[in-house]
């Protein structure tokens, strides 16, 4: 184990790293982030997030890219590389969430796909009821079935579209948290 050169520039990296979660979450989920920012930031670390430009997570990979250019000449070439590497993958997964934010299924697919099942679901009952010996109780069984089964895929495809409020995100903020804690705690 290595004992980092400046502790107070290691522990400021982590409380970015611990924060970071809860950030992308309020981004995502359009929800305050103050709180946290406030809990586990020093004030003006909290006032040069919240001032940057753009959006929270961001600015965080923004400012660890510059803690870890601040120490660069106290640590050795390849755990600079390995850090910034590790920032490319947490800034690409990052803007992943930020096209699947930004690029909704286009309303016209959705109102076409509604307007089609309710089309069909309509037309069910009259083609059964034409082409069947079977009595209305057990047509409107079928019919009943089928559109629960349809609407339900139609839901699901609705609910796919949007898919961060579905997300247990308080659940991998808190576990992103407690993983650069425990990391610092094995580090002691």
């Amino acid at each position: 184990y290595i004992q980092p050169q400046n502790a107070k520039v290691a522990l400021l990296m982590g409380r970015y790293l611990a924060i970071l979660g809860w950030c992308l979450k309020g981004f995502l989920r359009n929800e305050e982030d103050t709180e946290v920012l406030r809990t586990l930031l020093p004030p003006d670390e909290v006032t040069w997030v919240e001032q940057s430009p753009g959006d929270h997570p961001t600015a965080i990979i923004c400012r660890l890219r510059q803690l870890i250019a601040s120490q660069v000449k106290d640590l050795p070439l390849v755990a600079a590389q390995a850090m910034e590497d590790r920032l490319g993958e947490l800034e690409v997964a990052i803007g992943t969430c930020k096209r699947l934010l930004g690029s909704p299924i286009p309303p016209t697919y959705t109102r076409h796909t509604s307007r089609v099942l309710c089309l069909y679901l309509g037309m069910v009952p009259l083609a059964l009821v034409g082409n069947s010996k079977a009595g209305l109780s057990a047509i409107l069984v079928n019919v009943a079935l089928l559109s629960y089964v349809f609407v339900g895929i139609d839901e699901i495809g609705v609910e796919i579209e949007h898919p961060f409020p579905l997300l247990p995100m308080h659940h991998l903020s808190k576990v992103t948290q407690d993983n650069v804690g425990n990391q610092f705690l094995m580090s002691l």
